[in-house]
């Protein structure tokens, strides 16, 4: 089978929405930039695309029929042609699916949450192209400082609203599964532990109840030992030369410090690394310090990684990827991500890039 794509938005996880009762559901799909007689495959396995269910295109038309006891996001997506897919919700009722050629493109509709999901995905569309454009331009180089701050500060703005969509999402639709997929989905970059554990105390019981949401208010209450206020425990971990590099010990160095989490293959980590090492440039005389926290699995590739952007300042790791200790402690699920401490390692705020941390790290060293 080819490799399986999709956009991150979409991927990662397959969460299954145990419903009250078993019922039919119907898929009636149409197709552009496909035969009649190619196949499209349905898979219930996002992380893996194992195909479920096997479909063949007829007059432009496919569809499926069967039963389900729960509501799940799925993938329908074409044999041959990877960019042709459409994640959706598996749920009892006439589930429309509308297939195109363009990347992002495809529809779906017809039952509450397909309705739901298009609906939010088409303002996350237009939220990403808006990203994309000033992100080339802000990337596209040569640009004086002050145009790259502004775009930054731009790209932060948008995802500000993009968090908003989803935080208004979860509170039209506290009562039903797709409220539910949208508080057991998206991490707390997009829907803070605090306005979670407030839209689940509004949930019906049997959606509370499941353990799922379980398993999220005990995340919202280990969240807390590393949230603003909190104060962080020691951690020691390998720097590049095989040295150990004592967490605390560093923090107590400076006045502030940025606890910098990120790897030499995250791209994002690297577009933002030229903007840290100039921030750093600028404050380390006035009591500020960073300390990196790299998820690579590869020494090789950190170290090489490290060179090529300039990063001066101490760092350490252990090599185990999305496993490294610090990073399962803070409960880390994207990067680049941080963390700023004040010197006896208290948190400040957590999850500031661009502009905003800088203005938030000027405001603490005065």
């Amino acid at each position: 089978m080819k490799a399986f794509q999709v956009s991150i938005l979409f991927s990662t996880l397959l969460l299954g929405l145990t419903a009250c009762q078993s019922n039919s559901y119907k898929i009636k799909g149409t197709t552009e930039g496909l035969a009649d007689g190619d196949t499209l495959y349905l898979t219930r396995d996002m992380q893996t695309g194992e195909p479920s269910d096997t479909i063949v295109i007829k007059d432009g038309e496919f569809s499926l029929k069967g039963e389900t006891d729960t509501t799940a996001l799925c993938m329908i997506y074409s044999a041959k042609r990877n960019e042709i897919n459409a994640p959706f919700f598996l749920e009892p009722g006439t589930i429309s699916i509308h297939l195109t050629q363009q990347p992002g493109a495809s529809r779906v509709g017809g039952t509450d949450c397909n309705e739901e999901w298009q609906e939010l995905n088409d303002s996350v569309m237009v939220i990403g192209k808006e990203i994309n454009k000033i992100a080339e331009h802000v990337y596209a180089g040569n640009l004086p400082k002050e145009e790259q701050d502004k775009g930054m500060a731009q790209i932060e703005q948008l995802n500000k609203r993009f968090a908003a969509l989803v935080v208004k999402k979860a509170e039209e639709n506290v009562d039903n599964e797709f409220g539910y997929f949208l508080l057991t989905y998206y991490p707390a970059e997009l829907i803070d532990n605090a306005t979670r554990a407030k839209l689940i105390k509004k949930m019906p019981e049997d959606l509370r109840c499941r353990p799922a949401i379980k398993e999220v208010e005990k995340a919202i209450a280990a969240a807390e030992k590393t949230g603003e206020g909190a104060t962080i425990q020691d951690f020691s971990q390998t720097a590049l030369d095989g040295s150990s590099v004592s967490l605390l010990e560093e923090v107590k160095k400076n006045k502030v410090t940025v606890i910098d989490f990120w790897a030499s293959w995250c791209g994002p980590c690297r577009q933002e690394m030229p903007f840290m090492v100039e921030m750093y440039n600028a404050l380390k005389d006035r009591g500020f310090g960073i300390v990196g926290v790299s998820l690579d699995n590869s020494q090789e590739a950190w170290a090489k990684a490290t060179g090529q952007l300039g990063v001066v300042w101490p760092q350490m790791s252990d090599l185990k990827g999305w496993e490294n200790a610090i990073a399962q402690y803070f409960d880390v699920t994207s990067i680049p991500h941080t963390i700023v401490v004040d010197q006896n390692g208290k948190i400040l705020r957590r999850g500031l890039r661009g502009e905003p941390l800088k203005q938030f790290v000027e405001e603490q060293l005065k």
